[in-house]
């Protein structure tokens, strides 16, 4: 009896060694996993974070380019085209001869159509009437600017809702109309464009739609043109918001839905 009371017991001792083995093997493997899935999110995030510091980077390039070109393809070339007209009115006066009027006016005109451009670029950059009047009225401004510029029938509908959007939304809404008639006017080849506002307590919806040529969706966005589109869809994603764009021959729909910021809520 004696030695099977030892038999026994020396049995649930081994077995208590192998449970406790198993045990330390399987604690060990899970820790060794989530040590080796923790690093690999973490180097996952390194490098996300280094492609998104990456993209930032390139955009102010490109935005400094852009502004660096529109400065000296446009303003500068009008302010020297100025100042030889001011010095060739000053010639002309000094010698008695009256066509210096003249001059002085079409300088004076050329002047007029600087400060326009420099208003152009000024609103490109940062619209005034989005902090002064609101997103509403600055996206029927540019509707407006866009239509003069391109000829194209331009129609814009607002329910003139009371915006409560979130910090930052509203440029970022703004930014995306911009960026969806540059692409119409580049590439659509329309003669049409709607542009609809429409906001709620919960929500506010854009909605951009255009007769143009249409174009394959996933092979844009896979390619360099798709920049302004996933320029679009971060912006959207940003917010907690959804991006639908949906392109056929003779209608391609931009399609944004954003939370309104409820009336009292902390910024």
């Amino acid at each position: 009896t004696q030695q099977a009371r030892d038999e026994v017991a020396q049995g649930i001792r081994t077995t208590m060694l192998a449970i406790a083995a198993v045990a330390l093997v399987a604690v060990l493997f899970v820790f060794a996993s989530g040590m080796t899935l923790n690093v690999s999110e973490h180097r996952l995030a390194d490098k996300k974070l280094q492609r998104l510091t990456q993209r930032i980077v390139s955009l102010q390039e490109e935005e400094r380019s852009r502004v660096s070109r529109e400065l000296h393809d446009g303003i500068s070339q009008v302010l020297v085209s100025i100042k030889f007209q001011f010095e060739l009115a000053s010639l002309v006066l000094e010698k008695g001869q009256d066509r210096g009027l003249g001059i002085l006016r079409e300088a004076t005109e050329r002047l007029g159509e600087a400060i326009g451009e420099v208003r152009s670029l000024s609103h490109d950059l940062r619209s005034s009437q989005l902090d002064t009047l609101g997103l509403s009225a600055a996206i029927g401004q540019l509707a407006e600017e866009f239509e003069q510029r391109s000829g194209l029938t331009v129609t814009y509908n607002d329910n003139e809702f009371d915006c409560h959007l979130v910090d930052g939304a509203a440029v970022a809404l703004f930014r995306i109309v911009q960026e969806g008639l540059t692409n119409i006017e580049r590439h659509a080849q329309a003669k049409n464009v709607s542009i609809t506002l429409r906001g709620t307590a919960q929500s506010i919806q854009l909605t951009v739609i255009d007769d143009g040529v249409g174009f394959n969706v996933a092979q844009a966005e896979r390619h360099q043109a798709g920049i302004g589109l996933r320029n679009i869809r971060e912006r959207v994603e940003h917010f907690g918001g959804r991006f639908e764009l949906i392109s056929i021959p003779g209608r391609t729909g931009l399609d944004v839905l954003l939370p309104m910021k409820m009336p009292g809520a902390k910024r």
